[in-house]
């Protein structure tokens, strides 16, 4: 902008002046050259500035030098008086001044605009603006007494002197309004208001200047002043917490009343945009150490104080989990997993949703049970549809902590929680859960279910931790014996791999004493292998031995496999002479091994010819027996006179028969009721009428051991007080005596092994009562 006549006017006579004085090398007297410096200088800047052109010149070429020549020879002439002192003191005072008078019109301002905090920001701004200016053109006309007077006098530099009279004569007397108008424009602007950001940021940088102001004295210029690296603690102190308190206030005041007029799921919506504004608020005004601390308030007071009743209200986060809301569960867990309050809420709550589905699960499995009991049936245990919702189900909320609760450890812990609750909870005392859990592997396994392998090794893995959340386990251990057993003898297994794959996936969660006797197994069988290649050898040689049929035998080493009660059973003479051929063979390679004969696990193929067509039946020793004695006979066969025959007990007699005259395949026709075995009564033959689709087909025949599940529950049971003694005995040799003792294992007879330990003696019987009660209830515990 260029200069006016009156300024160009002005300067020329300046610059004859400071000519003529510089000629004549005589003094400027103090009076006239500070006259001169601040009538032309001094309040020409504050005319400039208060006329809002900042972006003016206020002086030209020869005015600046003109007024620089008046100030140096005023302080540096040969032989003349040097004024450096008075100049120094009189453009302090100056300064001190020029603030007063914006202190005065700055209170005016505030007092007439009460409620306009943004036009006393405006003007604050603006006297700060000016005021820096001011104090660059002051330092740069006397910066002689920078380089000379202060330095010599230790004295703060004139730029400190301007800046600690704004600070004394402004800022201090101003700094609670200035704080309030800050804080109310912020306000203003959360509540979705248009305010000048920019002109909030330039008030805020007032507070880390100011503490220079107060304490350094030694700043070279303005500029040295603001990339001087800022002391934070004014600013910290008068406004930081003054800021966060009111932050803390204004969304106390908001957030229980946005969060009864929203749903959860709005309600954390309208966090998460407040938070990531308030995150932009912070970049764009504050000081960078605020930021953190301005976002833990709004966690604070948005949620950690509403986390119960985000969670827990009617549109919480079981209404999320029921209806399918992933972005918001997403986001409900953002935000709330870092509050305590707010974690131990969404894990309770996903607990009880995973409960709740899980007991549906049950409640549907029941509903069966009962229903096929109204129509006289028994409930089976190779039921896979529980196995497959309860795996669904797992599989799902699994997929869900994974997506939505960044795999939270806790989410997990709380959905193996709700599926142990169900997992050891029985429908009914005839099929366990374990049964069934047991019987769903075994389809797997038995390739009943096809499945190719990589899906087959991930659903392993998912019924590895349902066993895992059996407190049974070595009662499900006895169970998978029993089933691995079956299928490795009638060989109706997908692969040996897939069995030990199985078996070393337990070994690994249980250690290797859990899965001894699987490993045995498999071991017995692998090895039966190359003894049945030998003995192969001497069935091909059977006219020598006799053998006219193929028969060949699995050696089972008797601690490995599950115990089987040895039956009587009268062998035809082809079956006794093989079984001692085997037996004479057998003892010639193992003479220190005894042979026990098990024929309830036999399987036999009898080749049946029955009108005019012939059928292979796969049917157990005892069926076979039964059907041999109807081989070439017409005559019928009273119940007794079979039993008789193969000197077995009629309940082993009733259940052969049964099987072959009133199941799915009746290859014998009875007299009497159709589905019930009468002793007394009834008589067998051939059913020369039979007919079949099925060229080979299996005859199954129920279980011989009917009580073998009461024993093996008692044998279980038996085992585990050895356990118990065990750890008893550890515990007592650790700490030299037992105060109390907490078994963490369902339903383990632990009192009665207390009972025995005291009967034995083991324990000494404390005669008060009130220390023996206690005692007793933490080994119940």
């Amino acid at each position: 902008m260029a200069p006016s006549a009156t300024a160009i006017e002005r300067e020329h006579k300046l610059f004859e002046y400071a000519t003529e004085k510089s000629v004549d090398t005589a003094e400027i007297p103090l009076e006239e050259g500070w006259e001169k410096l601040r009538e032309q200088g001094i309040e020409v800047i504050v005319d400039v500035l208060r006329r809002c052109a900042t972006t003016c010149q206020p002086f030209g070429n020869k005015g600046y030098v003109s007024l620089y020549t008046i100030s140096y020879r005023m302080c540096s002439s040969v032989g003349n008086r040097d004024h450096s002192k008075a100049l120094y003191d009189r453009s302090q005072q100056e300064l001190i001044s020029i603030s007063q008078s914006v202190l005065g019109e700055l209170k005016q301002i505030h007092d007439t605009s009460t409620h306009c905090a943004e036009t006393f920001l405006r003007h604050f701004a603006h006297h700060w603006a000016n005021h820096k200016i001011l104090v660059k053109w002051i330092q740069q006309l006397f910066r002689h007494l920078d380089n000379g007077y202060v330095a010599n006098t230790s004295r703060a530099t004139l730029t400190s002197v301007g800046l600690r009279a704004f600070y004394d004569h402004v800022f201090i007397p101003l700094k609670f309004e200035l704080s309030e108008a800050i804080f109310f424009a912020i306000d203003c602007h959360r509540d979705g208001k248009d305010v000048d950001l920019g002109l909030i940021r330039s008030c805020v940088d007032v507070f880390p200047i100011m503490v220079l102001a107060s304490r350094v004295s030694n700043l070279a210029s303005i500029q040295a002043a603001t990339n001087t690296q800022m002391e934070v603690s004014l600013y910290l102190h008068e406004f930081e917490s003054k800021f966060l308190r009111r932050a803390s206030d204004y969304y106390a005041q908001n957030s229980k009343q946005w969060l009864e007029l929203a749903s959860a799921s709005n309600y954390l919506y309208k966090v998460e945009t407040i938070i990531r504004q308030e995150a932009e608020l912070s970049h764009q005004i504050l000081h960078a150490s605020t930021r953190d601390k301005l976002l833990k308030v709004c966690q604070r007071e948005l949620l950690e104080r509403h986390a119960d009743a985000i969670v827990n209200q009617g549109t919480g986060m079981h209404f999320l989990l029921e209806h399918d809301h992933p972005e918001d569960l997403q986001r409900m867990y953002l935000l709330l997993h870092s509050s305590p309050n707010g974690a131990a809420a969404m894990t309770c709550n996903f607990h009880h949703f995973a409960l709740g589905r899980a007991k549906a699960i049950l409640k549907e499995r029941a509903e069966r049970v009962l229903r096929l009991k109204a129509e006289g049936k028994v409930a089976s245990a190779d039921d896979p549809v529980m196995v497959e919702q309860l795996l669904a189900l797992r599989t799902r909320l699994t997929s869900m902590i994974a997506t939505f609760f960044a795999g939270d450890s806790q989410f997990e812990r709380a959905l193996d929680s709700a599926l142990q609750d169900v997992a050891n909870n029985d429908i009914s005392k005839e099929t366990t859960n374990i049964e069934i859990f047991v019987m769903y592997t075994d389809r797997i396994l038995s390739g009943k279910i096809k499945l190719p392998d990589e899906s087959m090794e991930h659903t392993l893995n998912e019924l590895l931790h349902l066993f895992l959340l059996i407190a049974d386990k070595d009662l499900y251990a006895e169970r998978y014996r029993e089933q691995l057993a079956k299928r490795l003898l009638a060989k109706r297994y997908v692969s040996l791999h897939t069995e030990r794959a199985m078996i070393v996936k337990l070994k690994t969660q249980q250690g290797a004493p859990f899965t001894t006797k699987l490993e045995g197994m498999i071991n017995d069988f692998t090895i039966g292998e190359d003894l049945g290649r030998s003995w192969s050898s001497l069935r091909e040689t059977s006219c020598r031995s006799g053998i006219k049929f193929e028969f060949s035998v699995q050696v089972l080493t008797q601690g490995f496999w599950p115990a089987q009660k040895q039956r009587e059973l009268h062998l035809t003479s082809e079956l006794q002479e093989a079984k001692t051929q085997f037996n004479a063979w057998y003892k010639e390679r193992h003479s220190h091994r005894l042979l026990a004969w098990i024929h309830a696990l036999d399987n036999v193929v009898v080749r049946a010819m029955l009108r005019t067509r012939s059928y292979d039946l796969l049917v157990s020793t005892f069926q076979a027996i039964a059907l041999l004695l109807f081989h070439n006979s017409h005559v019928s066969l009273a119940f007794r006179d079979v039993c008789e025959r193969m000197r077995i007990d009629s309940a082993t007699g009733r259940r052969v028969l049964h099987s072959l005259a009133c199941g799915k395949h009746r290859v014998l026709l009875k007299t009497g009721h159709r589905k019930v075995i009468d002793p007394a009564l009834d008589q067998f033959k051939p059913n020369k009428l039979f007919t079949s689709k099925l060229k080979r087909f299996s005859i199954t025949m129920p279980v011989l051991d009917a009580e073998r599940r009461r024993d093996l529950e008692s044998d279980v049971q038996h085992q585990r007080n050895f356990s118990i003694d065990a750890t008893l005995v550890r515990i007592m040799k650790a700490r030299k005596r037992l105060v109390i003792i907490w078994c963490r294992v369902a339903d383990v007879g632990t009192d009665s092994r207390i009972k025995s330990w005291w009967e034995k003696l083991y324990i000494k019987y404390n005669t008060s009562p009130q220390i023996a009660n206690s005692f007793a209830n933490g080994l119940r515990a």
